[in-house]
């Protein structure tokens, strides 16, 4: 009998585990993180032949990029950090219910990590909070921190860009998710002045907000 879905399709791993509480405290999967999974799908054959050793995800939220990519890359080892507490837990029974091993920190972005990953990441993602808000709303460690981006919604962004240098693998990529309040145009601008090649892969209008996903790839 064949297959329903192509090989090549995402999975949507199953999330019934958690509760309309659970989401009081951790970040609901939205228009932004189904665009990273479309996004990630229309790569998949290209992270399939790389034969990522690590991959990485920076602000987990409930864990269901992580584990959506880790069920179609079984021989890759997953990190995933989350500074919210309450989001660790999550991700890490979203991947007990969805069969599959993620290793779940509970960080800031890459901190106290960067020795341990330089130049050690096959696949880096991040879904980060990418609402411009004003800095004092920043930098929390409750579901905020899911949201809430500081000046043009870019202080989590910029602080994973700057490190991927430093973590990526020779033939590393990374995703990330922007929205048209981080201006775009002018982070590409500042990703390839760090001598890194980037393009917009995926796009989307999800109600007020426009969504992109940007690849970045060493030269």
């Amino acid at each position: 009998m064949s297959n329903l879905f192509p090989p090549s399709a995402m999975p949507t791993p199953d999330l019934s585990h958690l509760t309309s509480s659970d989401y009081d405290q951790v970040y609901e999967p939205a228009e932004d993180s189904f665009l990273l999974l479309d996004a990630l799908e229309q790569e998949l054959p290209q992270l399939v032949s790389l034969n990522p050793t690590l991959a990485v995800e920076i602000g987990g939220g409930s864990g269901i990029i992580s584990t959506a990519l880790s069920l179609k890359l079984p021989h890759t080892y997953f990190i995933v950090t989350d500074v919210n507490k309450v989001a660790c837990k999550a991700i890490q029974s979203t991947a007990v219910q969805n069969n599959t091993k993620l290793e779940v920190l509970n960080t800031t972005t890459l901190t106290h990590l960067s020795e341990r990953l330089k130049s050690s990441v096959d696949i880096l993602l991040c879904n980060p909070p990418y609402v411009a808000t004003d800095n004092s709303e920043a930098g929390h460690e409750d579901i905020s921190a899911a949201w809430a981006g500081g000046d043009l919604g870019m202080n989590v962004t910029k602080e994973v860009i700057d490190a991927l240098d430093g973590v990526l693998s020779d033939s590393g990529v990374a995703y990330i998710v922007l929205e048209q309040c981080n201006k775009p145009h002018l982070v590409l601008d500042y990703i390839r002045h760090l001598q890194l090649n980037c393009e917009i892969i995926i796009e989307r209008r999800a109600g007020r907000e426009f969504l992109k996903v940007v690849k970045i790839f060493r030269r």
